[in-house]
């Protein structure tokens, strides 16, 4: 496992297993891609610093930012099947930031996810055919203005094409104006038929970053 410092709960350091490329930086695309937002940089032997702490989107067009932006309930990584859950939270602004990107010179180079086991990364490329696991994976949320979320909801998934079973879902996390670590922690997985659909997520705690040494930046390039 990658050795971390969590110096104030929003800057990580590390190293992205399987690097050993070149010097890149490490970049936020919620706004597209012609308006990458740098959180760090990862060096050539894979060693990084990423810090989410007063980035400035100032240069970002409105109508760039505007056509990014949508209802939080909207933008997490699992959604509940009634957005009212959220109550008033629901509607407040916001965007996801599901992989970290790596650019050299400009050019969208790789990409780094960020999981608590490798095979939550397999899971995460091909939900529809892998199966998913116990663990943790972590994304970037950006809020407009802070909010707390603190509910249990349902979402009703197919199996097949004639039954659906519920997932549940718990929020219990602070979010600050601006740009912060989300983690989702998988606790069951419901197992199903693999020549119809594969194993998912049936039970999933949605957190602030809770401990970033359990956290694997693994590294897929282009």
């Amino acid at each position: 496992m990658c050795a971390f410092f969590w110096a104030n709960a929003q800057e990580i350091t590390g190293t992205v297993k399987n690097h050993e490329k070149s010097e890149m930086d490490l970049v936020l695309m919620l706004f597209g891609m012609d308006y990458p937002i740098s959180i760090g940089t990862v060096d050539k032997n894979g060693q990084f610093t990423a810090d989410l702490a007063d980035i400035k989107i100032d240069q970002i067009p409105e109508e760039f930012k505007s056509m990014s932006l949508g209802p939080l309930y909207f933008n997490f990584h699992f959604n509940c099947d009634d957005a009212k859950d959220f109550g008033e939270n629901g509607e407040k602004l916001a965007a996801r930031q599901d992989f970290v990107r790596m650019t050299k010179n400009g050019d969208w180079s790789g990409t780094a996810f960020l999981v608590s086991d490798e095979k939550i990364k397999n899971w995460m490329e091909d939900p529809g055919y892998i199966n998913a696991v116990k663990g943790s994976f972590y994304e970037v949320m950006y809020v407009e203005e802070d909010v707390a979320i603190n509910m249990t909801c349902v979402s009703s998934v197919y199996v097949d094409e004639n039954q659906q079973v519920e997932s549940h879902y718990s929020f219990d996390i602070e979010l600050k104006k601006g740009f912060n670590w989300v983690e989702y922690t998988i606790h069951e997985v419901h197992e199903t038929d693999p020549s119809i659909r594969a194993s998912f997520p049936s039970k999933v705690t949605i957190s602030n970053l809770k401990d970033p040494s359990k956290m694997l930046w693994i590294g897929s390039y282009f």
